[in-house]
């Protein structure tokens, strides 16, 4: 009788330990889903916000920004926030936030309320990043690389579909105001599920004190640095891209949303496959053919003289920035187990730097010497993940050798 009963109890712990592990695994992708499809609306519709805002390039590039500046401001402040508040309702109230942002910037009229609804998205946004990682590094275990693959994938989805059915809703007649307060109201929808079914989740361990530093402070800088630039790439491309393909290529709007899906589409893609293979390679070797990959891709998208041929390309950019993302964090997260949230706020850290300082640069050059000198800029930064992927490489080679 006490063999059955305890029988009993353990498959009711392991039935509801799954189902945490569903909840969480859906929300963390619906999560994704929602950022990504919210982070692509500026740039998809760009070529009409420069004229409805009457925007210099540089301007829209720092109305781009801001919601950069904000999110790496929140990462500062999510580590507190997730100690005292706790995981569901630090995410829920930040997520709220991120979709309060993009909502309310399809109400404004001029770049600078545009530019202020985007900085209060960003403030979800950072805090809604780290506590995201954290809880699925934990909850992933050995596996954690393809259950961030996995999840992360949906923001592939959102950024797919979001370009695609925005820009041709647009061109059909719709308002370009009306996308932003769709995405707005869905991510609201997702806050409510974090606040609703997620519970008894623990905090998260707390940043190091002041003076203290992670083990290998060298390998977690070098991180740091490389997903900043990646995202810096990511989501620079991602904004100027469409603009790019109608003034440097003389494409239509929906030909150049469609070449934005492309792009977002390799990324989808290439994340769906290493959710289910990603374990079975090193994490320092992926990275390294990922950032080779998605450089030359990205040269051989400028270079092409056929716009399809661009596209294309753009679309295997994509894919070669499908893994390195979730696997910088998984990495970093293998190295110091115990100490998930801090590593990982340090590695977003240098993604929120990343995706402020290289998107404005772009921007900067571009509206000097045009768009095509900008895209270049956007090559050469490809280019210098390579250099910090074989510095990352060899650093986790000098760690596993025996002492």
């Amino acid at each position: 009788m006490v063999q059955i009963g305890t029988s009993r109890i353990y498959r009711r712990t392991m039935s509801e330990e799954r189902a945490r592990l569903r909840a969480i695994t859906v929300l963390s992708a619906s999560s994704f889903a929602a950022i990504g499809a919210c982070l692509t609306l500026p740039g998809t519709l760009l070529p009409l916000l420069v004229k409805q805002f009457d925007m210099r390039l540089v301007e829209a590039g720092s109305m781009i920004a801001l919601q950069s500046v904000a999110y790496l401001l929140s990462v500062q402040l999510a580590a507190g926030l997730l100690q005292r508040f706790g995981m569901r309702r630090a995410l829920g109230a930040s997520v709220f936030l991120f979709g309060l942002g993009v909502g309310g910037f399809g109400l404004t009229s001029s770049w600078i309320a545009g530019a202020a609804m985007l900085f209060a998205s960003g403030l979800g946004f950072g805090v809604m990043e780290v506590a995201v990682n954290t809880l699925l590094i934990g909850v992933g275990g050995e596996r954690s690389s393809n259950l961030l693959n996995f999840t992360h994938l949906f923001f592939g989805v959102g950024s797919f579909v979001a370009p695609a059915l925005t820009a041709h809703a647009v061109t059909a007649g719709i308002s370009w105001r009306l996308p932003f307060l769709a995405a707005g109201l869905a991510t609201a929808l997702v806050a409510a599920g974090w606040y609703a079914r997620l519970s008894g989740e623990p905090a998260p361990a707390p940043f190091p004190a002041a003076g203290e530093s992670p083990s290998q402070p060298r390998l977690a800088f070098v991180l740091a640095v490389l997903l900043g630039l990646y995202v810096g790439n990511e989501t620079g491309l991602g904004a100027w891209l469409t603009k790019y393909m109608v003034s440097a290529r003389q494409v239509s709007l929906s030909y150049a949303g469609n070449t934005l899906s492309l792009y977002w589409l390799g990324l989808t893609a290439g994340r769906l496959v290493l959710s289910g293979s990603a374990h079975r390679t090193s994490g320092e070797r992926l990275l390294l053919g990922l950032t080779v990959f998605s450089s030359l891709a990205l040269a051989a998208a400028i270079l092409a003289g056929d716009a399809w041929l661009a596209a294309l390309c753009f679309a295997g950019t994509g894919l070669g920035f499908s893994g390195i993302f979730p696997g910088v964090i998984a990495l970093g997260g293998r190295l110091q187990p115990h100490r998930a949230a801090a590593v990982t706020s340090i590695l977003i850290t240098g993604a929120g730097i990343g995706g402020i300082v290289i998107p404005w640069t772009m921007s900067a050059i571009a509206d000097r010497a045009g768009l095509v000198p900008g895209m270049m800029f956007y090559v050469a930064t490809t280019a210098a993940m390579i250099a910090l992927a074989v510095l990352v490489s060899r650093g986790v080679d000098r760690e596993a050798a025996p002492r």
